[in-house]
């Protein structure tokens, strides 16, 4: 009896020690998901789109079995860049698959203009009315090769969209950057996420599991299917959250660096940290790290960012207009005159000392040297 009451305790002890690390290895997998660059990402999804039982979900014959669909994040869109045909934009052609994109692209632009942006984007980029391919067909009058080359060409750009959308900040820095949307304003003057792969501007998958199973309570699916969608639906799950992630992060930008990004003055750049951001958004602070490394973005008016940027500290803010107030050629401002300056114009009550202290950190010289270099 006694054994026995042992090897219960054991087993209850187990439970709870069984379920910690499962949630450990999701979280340890998430972390390796979101530091994959983008062009890996994109091959993941692609080699997962291109599975027959994706395809089964997605695009069933029977649309009662139709059980993943796409779900457009909020005020977020396909560039405009995707649609042109520039072809200096790419930054590098030595590479046989850019080569053979290029000569795809010129194709598929042409018959996106054929067709109409706006049935391009409601029946082959975001396929609004959940349609199979053959109605897709029907809807653009297409033929079925036609849609699928479409479909083909979008996942290939994807992988392949930083040579047409390279980032400047690479030429300057030693740290390889994905630039992955510009910020655009609506026909509303509404600010919008302009995403340069076709994938993210598709948004997430969203997955009926309550169809799911009553489709498989109907026997529509042998076992060895559900075991392969289950394992589908975890990655997909996994992809969704990166997605949202990034999709969060940049959103929170457009909020609360709202009048930044509509006067482009750095000055109204407000302070925000990502430990704050990791807060608001009740994840842990890591996977904000994660999101916003090596990625970039352009501004309204054509500069490019990286994420990092956008998440100054109050002492990056300070030290950024003690620069500004200094940068003057006619500047001869002392340490308690700069300090005046900022509690003035910009409301910020710091030290003489804390001043000094930047103004050394920034190798700006004491106003009597400025005097004598002004001189």
């Amino acid at each position: 009896m006694a054994i026995e009451n042992r090897k219960r305790e054991l087993k209850l002890k187990q439970v709870p020690q069984t379920k910690q690390v499962l949630r450990l290895i999701g979280r340890v997998k998430l972390a390796n998901l979101m530091e994959l660059n983008e062009r890996d990402f994109a091959k993941i999804i692609q080699k997962i789109e291109h599975d027959p039982i994706f395809k089964r979900l997605l695009y069933p014959s029977n649309l009662r079995e139709k059980v993943i669909s796409y779900r457009r994040f909020p005020r977020s869109e396909l560039s405009r860049n995707f649609y042109e045909l520039k072809e200096d934009i790419v930054a590098d052609r030595s590479s046989l698959d850019v080569e053979s994109l290029l000569d795809n692209r010129k194709e598929i632009v042409l018959l996106i203009k054929r067709l109409g942006i706006d049935k391009f984007k409601k029946y082959l980029l975001y396929n609004d009315e959940e349609m199979s391919y053959e109605d897709i067909s029907l809807a653009c009058n297409l033929t079925k090769k036609e849609v699928m080359k479409v479909m083909t060409f979008l996942d290939d750009f994807s992988i392949q969209s930083e040579f047409f959308n390279p980032s400047i900040i690479n030429l300057r820095s030693n740290i390889s950057y994905s630039k992955i949307a510009k910020i655009e304003k609506d026909d509303s003057g509404n600010f919008v996420i302009s995403f340069f792969s076709p994938h993210l501007a598709k948004g997430r998958y969203s997955i009926n599991y309550e169809k799911l199973a009553g489709l498989k309570k109907n026997g529509v699916f042998s076992r060895g299917e559900m075991k392969k969608i289950n394992r589908l639906l975890n990655t997909l799950e996994g992809i969704n959250t990166r997605k949202s992630i990034i999709d969060r992060i940049m959103r929170k930008i457009l909020k609360i660096q709202s009048v930044y990004l509509s006067k482009g003055n750095p000055r109204d750049i407000i302070s925000l940290t990502q430990r704050q951001l990791a807060k608001e958004m009740n994840i842990n602070p890591s996977l904000i790290s994660r999101g916003i490394a090596r990625r970039s973005i352009e501004t309204p008016w054509g500069e490019e960012y990286p994420l990092k940027y956008f998440f100054p500290s109050k002492k990056e803010i300070i030290k950024r207009l003690v620069t500004d107030i200094t940068d003057s050629e006619k500047c001869i401002y002392t340490d308690e005159e700069i300090r005046e300056q900022l509690k003035k114009a910009f409301n910020i009550d710091i030290s003489r000392r804390s001043v000094a202290s930047y103004r050394k950190e920034l190798k700006i010289g004491r106003s009597l040297e400025r005097v004598k270099s002004y001189k």
